[in-house]
Protein backbone atom coordinates (compact mmCIF):
# COMPACT_ATOMS: atom_id res chain seq x y z
CA UNK A 1 0.00 0.00 0.00
CA UNK A 2 1.85 2.99 -1.36
CA UNK A 3 1.46 6.24 0.91
CA UNK A 4 -1.44 8.21 -1.08
CA UNK A 5 -3.72 5.20 0.02
CA UNK A 6 -2.94 5.26 3.19
CA UNK A 7 -3.10 8.49 3.54
CA UNK A 8 -6.81 8.36 2.11
CA UNK A 9 -7.64 6.20 4.02
CA UNK A 10 -6.47 8.12 7.28
CA UNK A 11 -9.27 11.14 5.60
CA UNK A 12 -11.75 8.83 5.72
CA UNK A 13 -11.73 7.55 8.98
CA UNK A 14 -11.38 10.97 10.36
CA UNK A 15 -14.17 12.17 8.20
CA UNK A 16 -15.95 9.45 9.27
CA UNK A 17 -14.96 10.35 13.26
CA UNK A 18 -16.66 14.28 12.23
CA UNK A 19 -19.75 12.79 11.57
CA UNK A 20 -19.63 11.05 15.00
CA UNK A 21 -18.81 13.83 16.77
CA UNK A 22 -21.67 16.49 15.31
CA UNK A 23 -24.25 13.64 16.89
CA UNK A 24 -24.86 15.78 20.85
CA UNK A 25 -26.81 13.27 22.54
CA UNK A 26 -25.76 10.57 25.22
CA UNK A 27 -27.36 7.22 24.74
CA UNK A 28 -27.73 4.91 27.41
CA UNK A 29 -25.79 1.38 26.96
CA UNK A 30 -28.28 -1.85 27.82
CA UNK A 31 -26.58 -2.21 31.36
CA UNK A 32 -27.24 1.32 32.30
CA UNK A 33 -30.60 2.74 33.77
CA UNK A 34 -32.05 5.51 32.23
CA UNK A 35 -33.83 8.13 33.89
CA UNK A 36 -36.38 11.44 32.75
CA UNK A 37 -36.72 14.53 34.53
CA UNK A 38 -40.31 13.57 35.86
CA UNK A 39 -39.10 10.68 37.53
CA UNK A 40 -36.05 12.40 38.82
CA UNK A 41 -38.31 14.94 40.70
CA UNK A 42 -41.03 12.27 41.72
CA UNK A 43 -38.10 10.67 43.53
CA UNK A 44 -36.39 13.54 45.40
CA UNK A 45 -40.53 14.69 46.38
CA UNK A 46 -40.97 11.10 47.69
CA UNK A 47 -37.37 10.70 49.23
CA UNK A 48 -35.80 14.16 50.15
CA UNK A 49 -34.54 14.66 53.84
CA UNK A 50 -35.62 18.27 53.66
CA UNK A 51 -38.74 17.44 52.50
CA UNK A 52 -39.38 14.71 55.14
CA UNK A 53 -37.66 17.08 57.99
CA UNK A 54 -41.25 19.75 56.70
CA UNK A 55 -43.50 16.58 57.11
CA UNK A 56 -42.29 15.88 60.74
CA UNK A 57 -42.97 19.67 61.51
CA UNK A 58 -46.48 19.18 60.43
CA UNK A 59 -47.02 16.39 62.86
CA UNK A 60 -45.31 18.14 65.56
CA UNK A 61 -48.01 20.83 65.11
CA UNK A 62 -51.03 18.35 65.03
CA UNK A 63 -50.20 17.80 68.02
CA UNK A 64 -50.02 21.10 69.22
CA UNK A 65 -53.76 21.58 68.07
CA UNK A 66 -54.83 18.28 69.94
CA UNK A 67 -53.43 20.21 73.04
CA UNK A 68 -54.56 23.97 72.24
CA UNK A 69 -57.77 22.66 72.61
CA UNK A 70 -57.43 21.03 75.89
CA UNK A 71 -59.32 22.46 79.03
CA UNK A 72 -57.63 23.20 82.95
CA UNK A 73 -57.89 19.95 85.07
CA UNK A 74 -60.34 20.17 87.92
CA UNK A 75 -58.13 19.45 91.16
CA UNK A 76 -59.54 18.29 94.01
CA UNK A 77 -57.80 18.89 97.42
CA UNK A 78 -58.71 17.75 100.91
CA UNK A 79 -57.75 18.77 104.79
CA UNK A 80 -58.04 17.90 108.30
CA UNK A 81 -58.31 20.60 110.60
CA UNK A 82 -57.02 19.33 114.65
CA UNK A 83 -55.96 15.79 114.64
CA UNK A 84 -57.90 14.99 118.02
CA UNK A 85 -61.23 12.82 116.98
CA UNK A 86 -63.77 14.76 118.82
CA UNK A 87 -62.98 17.95 116.91
CA UNK A 88 -61.94 16.86 113.92
CA UNK A 89 -62.86 18.83 110.90
CA UNK A 90 -62.42 17.19 107.80
CA UNK A 91 -63.12 18.94 103.95
CA UNK A 92 -63.27 17.84 100.89
CA UNK A 93 -62.89 20.24 97.76
CA UNK A 94 -63.11 20.14 94.17
CA UNK A 95 -61.85 23.21 92.31
CA UNK A 96 -62.69 23.77 88.50
CA UNK A 97 -60.86 26.74 86.79
CA UNK A 98 -63.01 28.06 83.56
CA UNK A 99 -61.41 30.08 81.21
CA UNK A 100 -62.88 33.80 80.29
CA UNK A 101 -62.29 35.76 77.31
CA UNK A 102 -62.53 32.84 75.19
CA UNK A 103 -58.50 32.10 76.15
CA UNK A 104 -58.92 28.45 74.52
CA UNK A 105 -60.48 29.36 70.92
CA UNK A 106 -57.37 32.08 70.79
CA UNK A 107 -55.14 29.06 71.62
CA UNK A 108 -56.67 26.93 69.09
CA UNK A 109 -56.52 29.73 66.29
CA UNK A 110 -52.92 30.12 67.32
CA UNK A 111 -51.97 26.38 66.94
CA UNK A 112 -54.41 26.46 63.51
CA UNK A 113 -51.88 29.43 61.92
CA UNK A 114 -48.87 27.26 62.88
CA UNK A 115 -50.24 24.22 60.91
CA UNK A 116 -51.22 26.38 57.89
CA UNK A 117 -47.40 27.60 58.30
CA UNK A 118 -46.12 23.86 58.50
CA UNK A 119 -48.16 23.27 55.12
CA UNK A 120 -46.68 26.30 53.73
CA UNK A 121 -43.23 24.77 54.65
CA UNK A 122 -44.21 22.00 52.81
CA UNK A 123 -44.75 23.27 49.86
CA UNK A 124 -41.81 25.43 49.86
CA UNK A 125 -39.62 22.31 50.40
CA UNK A 126 -41.14 20.80 47.72
CA UNK A 127 -40.69 23.66 45.44
CA UNK A 128 -37.39 23.86 46.06
CA UNK A 129 -36.74 20.32 45.93
CA UNK A 130 -37.99 20.34 42.43
CA UNK A 131 -36.29 23.15 41.44
CA UNK A 132 -32.82 21.87 42.29
CA UNK A 133 -33.46 18.72 40.36
CA UNK A 134 -34.55 20.76 37.44
CA UNK A 135 -31.20 22.15 37.73
CA UNK A 136 -28.99 19.07 38.76
CA UNK A 137 -30.82 17.28 35.89
CA UNK A 138 -29.73 19.51 33.23
CA UNK A 139 -26.47 19.66 34.50
CA UNK A 140 -26.10 16.01 34.46
CA UNK A 141 -27.36 15.87 30.49
CA UNK A 142 -25.08 19.05 30.28
CA UNK A 143 -22.17 17.19 31.48
CA UNK A 144 -22.80 13.56 29.77
CA UNK A 145 -22.55 15.50 26.28
CA UNK A 146 -19.56 17.14 27.89
CA UNK A 147 -18.15 13.60 27.90
CA UNK A 148 -19.16 12.53 24.57
CA UNK A 149 -17.39 15.74 22.93
CA UNK A 150 -14.34 14.77 24.89
CA UNK A 151 -14.62 11.13 24.00
CA UNK A 152 -14.83 11.65 20.14
CA UNK A 153 -12.30 13.96 20.25
CA UNK A 154 -9.74 11.94 22.04
CA UNK A 155 -10.48 9.34 19.33
CA UNK A 156 -9.50 11.71 16.13
CA UNK A 157 -6.78 13.20 18.44
CA UNK A 158 -5.99 9.48 18.55
CA UNK A 159 -5.95 9.15 14.79
CA UNK A 160 -4.17 12.03 13.79
CA UNK A 161 -1.20 10.27 15.89
CA UNK A 162 -1.09 7.67 14.08
CA UNK A 163 -1.39 9.24 10.84
CA UNK A 164 1.31 11.44 11.80
CA UNK A 165 3.70 8.75 12.85
CA UNK A 166 3.28 6.80 9.58
CA UNK A 167 3.87 10.36 7.34
CA UNK A 168 7.38 10.60 10.11
CA UNK A 169 8.09 7.05 8.82
CA UNK A 170 7.36 7.82 5.61
CA UNK A 171 9.58 11.03 5.56
CA UNK A 172 7.33 13.59 4.75
CA UNK A 173 7.12 15.78 7.62
CA UNK A 174 9.29 16.35 10.73
CA UNK A 175 9.74 13.90 13.84
CA UNK A 176 8.74 17.12 15.15
CA UNK A 177 5.13 16.53 14.45
CA UNK A 178 4.68 13.19 15.99
CA UNK A 179 5.84 14.57 19.18
CA UNK A 180 3.24 17.47 18.48
CA UNK A 181 0.45 14.56 18.06
CA UNK A 182 1.19 13.11 21.19
CA UNK A 183 1.28 15.90 23.03
CA UNK A 184 -2.47 16.44 21.68
CA UNK A 185 -3.41 13.07 22.11
CA UNK A 186 -2.40 13.09 26.23
CA UNK A 187 -3.71 16.56 26.98
CA UNK A 188 -7.13 15.12 25.41
CA UNK A 189 -6.72 12.09 27.50
CA UNK A 190 -6.71 14.72 30.72
CA UNK A 191 -9.85 16.45 28.78
CA UNK A 192 -11.80 13.17 28.65
CA UNK A 193 -10.88 12.31 33.12
CA UNK A 194 -11.97 15.37 33.70
CA UNK A 195 -15.18 15.67 31.74
CA UNK A 196 -15.21 11.91 33.46
CA UNK A 197 -15.03 13.18 36.57
CA UNK A 198 -17.36 16.13 36.55
CA UNK A 199 -20.12 13.58 35.00
CA UNK A 200 -19.87 11.75 38.10
CA UNK A 201 -19.94 14.83 40.71
CA UNK A 202 -23.40 16.13 38.60
CA UNK A 203 -24.91 12.80 38.53
CA UNK A 204 -24.11 12.77 42.71
CA UNK A 205 -25.53 16.28 43.02
CA UNK A 206 -28.94 14.64 41.81
CA UNK A 207 -28.67 11.59 43.71
CA UNK A 208 -28.42 13.26 46.86
CA UNK A 209 -31.77 14.97 46.15
CA UNK A 210 -33.58 11.64 45.95
CA UNK A 211 -32.04 10.96 50.02
CA UNK A 212 -29.84 7.90 48.66
CA UNK A 213 -26.65 8.78 49.66
CA UNK A 214 -23.31 9.00 47.85
CA UNK A 215 -21.43 6.10 49.65
CA UNK A 216 -22.17 3.50 46.85
CA UNK A 217 -20.22 4.10 43.17
CA UNK A 218 -22.72 1.86 41.73
CA UNK A 219 -25.64 4.60 41.87
CA UNK A 220 -23.84 7.03 39.45
CA UNK A 221 -24.36 3.88 36.70
CA UNK A 222 -27.68 5.63 35.06
CA UNK A 223 -28.39 8.13 31.90
CA UNK A 224 -30.60 11.02 31.93
CA UNK A 225 -32.66 11.30 28.83
CA UNK A 226 -33.66 14.49 28.16
CA UNK A 227 -33.11 17.76 25.59
CA UNK A 228 -30.31 19.99 26.74
CA UNK A 229 -31.85 22.59 24.04
CA UNK A 230 -35.50 22.19 24.96
CA UNK A 231 -35.51 25.55 26.67
CA UNK A 232 -38.35 27.37 28.35
CA UNK A 233 -40.59 30.63 27.75
CA UNK A 234 -40.87 33.19 30.22
CA UNK A 235 -43.25 35.74 30.75
CA UNK A 236 -42.52 39.69 30.81
CA UNK A 237 -40.82 40.42 34.12
CA UNK A 238 -43.87 42.00 35.36
CA UNK A 239 -46.05 39.47 35.03
CA UNK A 240 -43.48 37.16 37.12
CA UNK A 241 -42.95 39.61 39.51
CA UNK A 242 -47.02 39.73 40.35
CA UNK A 243 -47.14 36.01 40.65
CA UNK A 244 -44.71 36.31 43.58
CA UNK A 245 -47.82 37.13 45.86
CA UNK A 246 -48.73 33.36 45.19
CA UNK A 247 -45.59 32.10 46.32
CA UNK A 248 -45.56 29.77 49.11
CA UNK A 249 -42.62 32.13 50.68
CA UNK A 250 -44.39 34.93 50.63
CA UNK A 251 -47.94 33.08 52.18
CA UNK A 252 -46.14 31.74 55.06
CA UNK A 253 -44.73 35.49 55.72
CA UNK A 254 -48.48 36.47 55.44
CA UNK A 255 -49.80 33.40 57.41
CA UNK A 256 -46.75 34.45 59.85
CA UNK A 257 -48.46 38.06 60.79
CA UNK A 258 -51.53 35.77 61.32
CA UNK A 259 -49.66 33.65 63.96
CA UNK A 260 -48.53 36.91 66.19
CA UNK A 261 -51.92 38.43 65.72
CA UNK A 262 -53.27 35.44 67.63
CA UNK A 263 -50.36 35.61 69.84
CA UNK A 264 -51.44 38.53 70.48
CA UNK A 265 -55.23 37.93 70.91
CA UNK A 266 -53.82 35.30 73.39
CA UNK A 267 -51.89 37.33 75.63
CA UNK A 268 -54.96 40.10 75.51
CA UNK A 269 -57.09 37.77 76.47
CA UNK A 270 -54.67 36.89 79.44
CA UNK A 271 -55.68 40.05 81.07
CA UNK A 272 -59.23 38.92 82.17
CA UNK A 273 -58.30 37.07 85.11
CA UNK A 274 -59.80 33.20 84.67
CA UNK A 275 -62.61 32.10 87.31
CA UNK A 276 -62.10 29.30 89.91
CA UNK A 277 -65.23 27.25 91.26
CA UNK A 278 -65.18 25.01 94.49
CA UNK A 279 -68.00 22.71 95.16
CA UNK A 280 -66.79 20.23 98.61
CA UNK A 281 -68.41 18.73 101.63
CA UNK A 282 -66.85 19.47 105.25
CA UNK A 283 -67.93 16.80 107.91
CA UNK A 284 -67.20 18.37 112.06
CA UNK A 285 -67.16 15.98 114.43
CA UNK A 286 -67.82 19.10 117.01
CA UNK A 287 -70.88 19.25 115.47
CA UNK A 288 -72.03 15.71 116.24
CA UNK A 289 -70.52 14.93 113.00
CA UNK A 290 -72.76 17.09 111.08
CA UNK A 291 -71.82 17.01 106.98
CA UNK A 292 -71.94 20.67 105.43
CA UNK A 293 -71.59 21.73 101.91
CA UNK A 294 -68.49 23.93 100.73
CA UNK A 295 -69.36 26.35 97.54
CA UNK A 296 -66.71 28.51 96.57
CA UNK A 297 -65.06 30.99 94.11
CA UNK A 298 -61.91 32.56 93.53
CA UNK A 299 -60.90 35.29 90.88
CA UNK A 300 -57.16 36.61 90.83
CA UNK A 301 -57.16 40.57 91.26
CA UNK A 302 -55.00 42.04 88.45
CA UNK A 303 -53.39 44.59 90.74
CA UNK A 304 -49.97 44.38 89.57
CA UNK A 305 -49.82 41.82 87.25
CA UNK A 306 -51.99 42.78 84.07
CA UNK A 307 -49.84 40.96 81.59
CA UNK A 308 -48.87 44.29 80.06
CA UNK A 309 -45.20 42.95 79.23
CA UNK A 310 -46.41 40.41 77.42
CA UNK A 311 -48.78 41.89 75.05
CA UNK A 312 -46.52 44.56 74.35
CA UNK A 313 -43.78 42.22 73.64
CA UNK A 314 -46.48 40.03 70.92
CA UNK A 315 -47.64 43.43 69.70
CA UNK A 316 -43.90 44.38 68.54
CA UNK A 317 -43.71 40.91 67.15
CA UNK A 318 -46.85 41.56 65.14
CA UNK A 319 -45.59 44.32 63.87
CA UNK A 320 -42.12 42.50 63.65
CA UNK A 321 -43.63 40.35 61.17
CA UNK A 322 -45.27 42.41 58.91
CA UNK A 323 -41.86 44.61 58.49
CA UNK A 324 -40.39 40.94 57.42
CA UNK A 325 -43.34 39.60 54.70
CA UNK A 326 -42.75 43.32 53.58
CA UNK A 327 -38.76 42.82 53.61
CA UNK A 328 -39.41 39.30 52.41
CA UNK A 329 -41.30 41.05 49.07
CA UNK A 330 -38.44 43.20 48.27
CA UNK A 331 -35.91 40.53 48.86
CA UNK A 332 -37.57 38.41 46.07
CA UNK A 333 -38.29 40.93 43.55
CA UNK A 334 -34.90 41.57 43.62
CA UNK A 335 -33.70 38.12 43.11
CA UNK A 336 -36.46 37.29 40.53
CA UNK A 337 -34.69 40.47 38.80
CA UNK A 338 -31.25 39.22 38.78
CA UNK A 339 -32.12 35.82 37.91
CA UNK A 340 -34.55 36.88 35.37
CA UNK A 341 -31.99 39.23 33.52
CA UNK A 342 -29.18 35.93 34.16
CA UNK A 343 -31.70 33.91 32.42
CA UNK A 344 -32.04 36.71 29.30
CA UNK A 345 -28.18 36.81 28.77
CA UNK A 346 -28.02 32.71 29.00
CA UNK A 347 -30.95 33.25 25.81
CA UNK A 348 -28.83 36.01 24.23
CA UNK A 349 -25.98 34.10 23.86
CA UNK A 350 -27.36 30.94 23.03
CA UNK A 351 -28.87 32.78 20.12
CA UNK A 352 -25.35 33.85 19.27
CA UNK A 353 -24.09 30.66 19.60
CA UNK A 354 -26.70 28.81 16.91
CA UNK A 355 -26.42 31.84 14.63
CA UNK A 356 -22.85 33.04 14.76
CA UNK A 357 -20.22 31.11 16.78
CA UNK A 358 -21.10 28.01 16.11
CA UNK A 359 -21.12 28.58 12.02
CA UNK A 360 -17.90 30.44 12.05
CA UNK A 361 -15.66 27.60 13.93
CA UNK A 362 -17.67 25.31 11.78
CA UNK A 363 -16.75 27.08 8.41
CA UNK A 364 -12.93 27.39 9.90
CA UNK A 365 -13.02 23.88 10.45
CA UNK A 366 -14.00 23.06 6.99
CA UNK A 367 -11.79 25.37 5.44
CA UNK A 368 -8.88 24.02 7.48
CA UNK A 369 -9.72 20.27 6.23
CA UNK A 370 -10.11 21.53 2.65
CA UNK A 371 -6.35 23.45 2.84
CA UNK A 372 -5.18 19.63 4.47
CA UNK A 373 -6.43 18.21 1.11
CA UNK A 374 -4.81 20.48 -1.25
CA UNK A 375 -1.68 20.61 1.28
CA UNK A 376 -1.88 24.12 2.52
CA UNK A 377 -2.29 23.24 6.02
CA UNK A 378 -0.79 20.42 8.17
CA UNK A 379 -2.48 17.61 10.13
CA UNK A 380 -1.78 19.30 13.65
CA UNK A 381 -3.54 23.00 12.18
CA UNK A 382 -6.86 20.58 10.92
CA UNK A 383 -6.51 18.90 14.44
CA UNK A 384 -6.63 22.49 15.98
CA UNK A 385 -9.61 23.83 14.12
CA UNK A 386 -11.24 20.95 14.89
CA UNK A 387 -10.70 20.94 18.94
CA UNK A 388 -11.66 24.62 18.49
CA UNK A 389 -14.92 23.69 17.51
CA UNK A 390 -15.39 21.37 20.07
CA UNK A 391 -14.36 23.43 22.66
CA UNK A 392 -17.31 26.03 21.24
CA UNK A 393 -19.88 22.91 21.44
CA UNK A 394 -18.52 22.40 25.14
CA UNK A 395 -18.90 26.31 25.82
CA UNK A 396 -22.33 26.22 24.18
CA UNK A 397 -23.64 23.18 26.32
CA UNK A 398 -22.25 25.17 29.32
CA UNK A 399 -24.67 28.08 28.24
CA UNK A 400 -27.59 25.83 27.40
CA UNK A 401 -27.24 24.71 31.29
CA UNK A 402 -26.82 27.71 32.99
CA UNK A 403 -29.92 28.96 31.36
CA UNK A 404 -31.78 26.06 32.85
CA UNK A 405 -30.05 26.69 35.93
CA UNK A 406 -31.51 30.47 35.81
CA UNK A 407 -34.73 28.88 34.90
CA UNK A 408 -34.41 26.74 38.10
CA UNK A 409 -33.99 29.63 40.02
CA UNK A 410 -36.65 31.27 38.74
CA UNK A 411 -39.19 28.48 39.66
CA UNK A 412 -37.82 28.24 43.27
CA UNK A 413 -38.22 32.07 43.67
CA UNK A 414 -42.15 31.85 42.48
CA UNK A 415 -42.56 28.65 44.58
CA UNK A 416 -43.40 26.64 41.17
CA UNK A 417 -42.86 23.00 40.58
CA UNK A 418 -43.95 22.91 36.90
CA UNK A 419 -41.75 24.14 33.64
CA UNK A 420 -42.83 26.53 31.14
CA UNK A 421 -43.80 25.83 27.83
CA UNK A 422 -41.12 25.29 25.01
CA UNK A 423 -40.17 28.06 23.58
CA UNK A 424 -40.80 29.01 20.06
CA UNK A 425 -38.87 31.56 17.39
CA UNK A 426 -35.30 32.70 17.61
CA UNK A 427 -34.18 30.43 20.61
CA UNK A 428 -36.31 27.26 19.16
CA UNK A 429 -34.74 24.03 19.17
CA UNK A 430 -32.12 23.38 16.30
CA UNK A 431 -29.81 21.56 14.63
CA UNK A 432 -26.26 22.10 15.58
CA UNK A 433 -24.04 23.19 12.93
Amino acid sequence: MNFARLLFLALQIFIVSMSSMLSLSTPATAAESVITLDEATTLALQANPDIAVTLSGREVENGQVLQAGARPNPTLSGQIQDLRSQNRITSIIISQQLETAGKRDKRIAAADANIAIADADIRIAQAETSAKVYAAFYQVLAAQQAQTLATELLQIGTTSKETTAKRVLAGKVSPVEETKAKVVEAGLKVDLVNASQQLVAAKKRLISLWGKGLASAETTTFTAVGELDKLSTLPALTELAAELQNSPRIKKAGLMVIQKQAFSAIEKSKQTPDVTVSLGAQRNQELGGLTQAIIGLSIPIPLFDRNQGNLQSAKAREVQSQDEKAALENQLQAELAIAYARWQSQIEAITTYSQDILPGAQSAFDAARKGFDFGKFSFLEVLDAQRTLFQTKTQFIQTQASAHQAEAEIQSILGVTSTYKPLVGDVDKKESP
